[in-house]
């Protein structure tokens, strides 16, 4: 019975993060391109791709909970730190 809970908690967890992946790259997807720089970042088309690729190792490496959480935490970062200076380039508060 362990084990089921175990289980069930790590498919929970890789969807929870496959989500926050893909909100992060939908996000990037619909910013300005003219605002990555003006945030000192990377461009959009590097964010893309990076989530892109984080997405598709947390997917295809679902037995690896170093993966999915790293996954995470660069979506985490995108969407608290990034999304954040975008968003405050968009509305002119920059």
């Amino acid at each position: 019975m362990v084990f089921q809970i175990e289980a069930w908690i790590k498919v929970v967890m890789l969807f929870a993060f496959i989500a926050l992946l893909l909100w992060a790259f939908v996000d990037c997807l619909l910013r300005r391109k003219d605002a990555f720089p003006a945030i000192g970042t990377m461009p959009k088309a590097g964010w893309l791709i990076v989530l892109l690729v984080a997405m598709l190792f947390v997917w295809l490496a679902q037995s690896s909970e170093f993966i999915a959480m790293a996954g995470g935490g660069l979506a985490a970062y995108y969407l608290l730190d990034v999304r954040r200076g975008l968003r405050e380039v968009a509305e002119g508060h920059w």
